[in-house]
């Protein structure tokens, strides 16, 4: 039975926090001379705590995390992790908590921030990312956050010492679909991409090349459901004739992964605890393997950390450090490197 858009709404509308890139009529200066170190770097502009650059006419922005402690004379991992529809990268940055993760492994993170529309029925301003078929006004309209992402990945590798074989992808909901569409269409940047709450939402392309791909899911989510995307599609009538919304879920998805990854035999169970369960494919061409972690007592935010919906006086209750997702999703990309397309040692 479909859900009402008035409750698919309440469950998807994330209050938004404005960051000061977005929506600027008038850009910020650039940065001071010494900020460029190379001269092939493309354009930004620093705004506060935001790198930023003009994409599609628009200022597109994003946080970045560099730990105190960071050898910079060592060609580090990055990893991009992207927000949820109608969150940002502030609420994305307390969430997942990689800047921990960033701290102990010795890596950057950036946490950028999608096109905002306004919403009439809820009269704020939500945040999302061209991820396919969803969601709302970025994705009818096209928005080009695969260019804006890849565009990202240049300038910080131009800004820091970063090892080009081990760059990485994940993000929750929303932004965990646009992980796994830059996964298929920017195979040839990231090595890994593992992410939360989310399935695939476009079609596979040609010059794809398997890479590992890990999603982890709560078997309890009440946005996006286990078996069914069915109520992840924000209010959008251009939205709901897509049949996609029906049939894809956590099962499928990682067989559709299995099926691009040129995985063989059936699909393995590595770890059944009382809290979860991780199953997978690792029989896959250039070890680029595929796992699902289902939290079982978990809804759509599997991450430890609650998230607050001001707007709305929601809460979407993590996991109380029961299940380290994140930690999760490090130890399986982290693994894996582009140099020789196998996982490390």
């Amino acid at each position: 039975m479909r859900t009402s858009p008035a409750v698919l709404c309440s469950l998807l509308m994330f209050s938004l926090s404005l960051s000061g890139c977005l929506s600027s009529t008038s850009a910020p200066g650039p940065a001071e001379e010494g900020e460029m170190p190379l001269e092939d770097a493309p354009p930004f502009f620093v705004d506060g705590d935001y790198t930023c650059i003009l994409h599609e006419e628009l200022d597109r922005c994003w946080i970045t995390h560099v730990p105190d402690n960071l050898d910079t004379e060592a060609a580090v991992p990055l990893i991009v992790d992207m927000h949820g529809f109608g969150s940002t990268s502030i609420e994305q940055r307390e969430l997942s908590s990689f800047d921990h993760i960033a701290d102990e492994e010795g890596a950057i993170v950036v946490y950028p921030d999608g096109v905002g529309y306004y919403n009439e029925m809820d009269g704020r301003t939500n945040q999302a990312w061209n991820a396919g078929w969803c969601c709302a006004e970025s994705a009818t309209e096209g928005v080009d956050d695969v260019g804006f992402i890849e565009t990202l990945v240049d300038v910080v590798v131009d800004l820091h010492n970063i090892d080009e074989h081990r760059i990485y992808a994940s993000g929750w909901s929303n932004g965990c679909a646009m992980t796994q569409r830059l996964a298929m269409v920017s195979s040839d940047v990231f090595a890994a991409a593992g992410c939360m709450s989310m399935y695939l939402l476009t079609d596979p392309v040609d010059d794809y090349s398997p890479i590992p791909i890990m999603e982890v899911h709560g078997f309890l989510d009440q946005v996006v459901l286990y078996e069914s995307t069915v109520m992840s599609v924000p209010f959008n009538p251009a939205l709901w004739t897509e049949p996609e919304a029906y049939d894809t879920g956590a099962i499928e998805n990682i067989h559709e992964w299995a099926e691009y990854n040129g995985c063989e035999g059936g699909m393995e169970t590595f770890e059944t605890t009382a809290l979860y369960s991780t199953v997978g494919f690792s029989s896959c061409e250039s070890d680029a393997q595929i796992r699902l972690i289902t939290i079982f007592a978990g809804q759509h935010n599997p991450y430890e950390n609650d998230l607050q919906q001001g707007g709305l006086g929601q809460v979407f209750q993590g996991t109380k450090g029961l299940v380290q997702s994140t930690q999760m999703v490090w130890d399986f990309i982290g693994q894996y490197s582009k140099e020789d397309g196998q996982a490390e040692a």
